[in-house]
C-alpha cells in the first residue's frame, strides 16, 4: 500500500476523482481516502501548507498506517538556472532546509555549520538535508525518463524577488523550492519509510507577477505523473 500526500486539496483533486472503491476515514481531524489508483492500493491525505503542518499530519498518518512508501506530490517554484518552465516535472534527489540557520550581514550560516551541542539520546539530531530513497527514484525515472531530477529547497519564506531566488538557488544547489518537502523527508526518515517527491512547476521564483503563475497547471501536471507512475509501478 502506498500513501500519497500533498499539502493542499488542489494538489490531489484529479487523483481523488480517479480513486476506485473509495472509502473515507479520519486521522486526527483530517480526511484519509483509501481505495485503488491504477490498480494500486493507496491511501491519500493532505498535510497542510508549511513544514509544521506537514510534519504533524504525516507523523499522525505514519503512526496509524504502515505504507510501503510515501509519495509526496504538489507544486513548486523553479529556480533561474534549473532550465525548467511552467508545467515541467521534477523529482527530488535530496531535500534541504534552505533557510534554517543564521543570517548575518555578510553571509548565511547553515545549521550544520553552527556547531550546536546535540545529544542523540535526548533528542533527534537536527539535520540540514536529507537524501531521498534511491530505489524509488530509480523506479520512477524508468517510468518517467524525461523528468528533471535534483535537490529541492524547502523554505518558510518564498523567494518573491530575484536576489533572494538566486541566493537560495546557490545556497542549496537546488532546482526548485517548496514549503513542505524537507519536513516530509525528516518524518519519513524517523519512521524508516521511503519517500518519493514529485512536483509540477507552477511558477518561476523571484517574482510575484500573477501572469507568470499557474498553480492549477503545476498541480495537474504532478497528478498526471503520479497516475502514470502507478500505472506501471507493479510491472516495473
Amino acid at each position: 500500500m502506498l500513501l500519497i500526500i500533498a499539502a493542499a486539496p488542489l494538489e490531489t483533486s484529479l487523483l481523488r476523482r480517479h480513486i476506485s472503491n473509495m472509502q473515507v476515514s479520519l486521522c486526527g481531524a483530517t480526511q484519509v481516502f483509501s481505495g485503488y489508483l491504477e490498480n494500486e492500493e493507496i491511501l491519500l491525505s493532505h498535510g497542510g501548507i508549511g513544514q509544521v503542518n506537514m510534519a504533524i499530519q504525516l507523523s499522525r498518518l505514519l503512526d496509524t498506517y504502515t505504507p510501503d512508501a510515501v509519495f509526496l506530490c504538489g507544486c513548486a517554484g523553479y529556480y533561474p538556472a534549473s532550465g525548467l518552465k511552467i508545467g515541467d516535472l521534477a523529482l527530488a534527489t535530496d531535500e534541504c532546509y534552505a533557510d534554517l540557520g543564521v543570517a548575518t550581514a555578510e553571509q548565511f550560516i547553515p545549521l550544520e555549520k553552527l556547531d550546536l551541542p546535540q545529544q542523540v539520546q535526548l533528542a533527534p539530531i537536527a539535520k540540514q538535508s536529507f537524501s531521498l530513497d534511491q530505489t524509488l527514484l530509480t523506479r520512477a525515472r524508468k517510468i518517467l525518463p524525461e523528468i528533471a531530477c535534483g535537490t529541492f529547497a524547502t523554505i518558510n519564506c518564498c523567494s518573491g524577488y530575484p536576489n533572494l531566488s538566486l541566493e537560495l538557488e546557490q545556497r542549496c544547489g537546488a532546482i526548485c523550492e517548496n514549503m513542505e518537502g524537507a519536513a516530509a523527508a525528516q518524518v519519513c526518515e524517523q519512521f524508516n519509510i521511503p519517500l518519493l517527491e514529485l512536483r509540477g512547476m507552477s511558477n518561476p521564483t523571484g517574482s510575484r507577477d500573477s501572469l507568470q503563475w499557474d498553480v492549477s497547471g503545476g498541480a495537474e501536471a504532478a497528478q498526471r505523473a503520479i497516475l502514470e507512475l502507478l500505472k506501471h509501478w507493479s510491472k516495473d
